[in-house]
């Protein structure tokens, strides 16, 4: 149940972040499921969790729709949160 409700929260999030593109870009539903997972990446060191793709999207430079790339790498920041205190 709690996979169906979370899918679609990824989705509907998503979709929302292509709606509001600044430009046309090839295969950009692809780049921000790209930029999403980038942005929930951790290392574990022990205890300590670190938020190592979304360091790694706050260095890229895309030319182009810039702020939605940032809002999925965020988007994915905010689900690893999630998930880390829903355990």
């Amino acid at each position: 149940m709690y996979f169906l409700f979370w899918t679609f929260v990824l989705i509907a999030g998503l979709v929302l972040l292509h709606k509001s593109r600044d430009q046309d870009e090839d295969f950009l539903v692809l780049k921000l499921v790209g930029y999403y997972f980038l942005g929930s990446f951790t290392l574990r060191l022990g205890g300590l969790v670190l938020p190592l793709g979304f360091i790694i999207t706050l260095l890229m430079r895309p030319p182009a729709n810039r702020s939605i790339k940032r809002g999925a790498a965020i988007f994915g920041l905010v689900m690893m949160i999630l998930g880390l205190l829903l355990r």
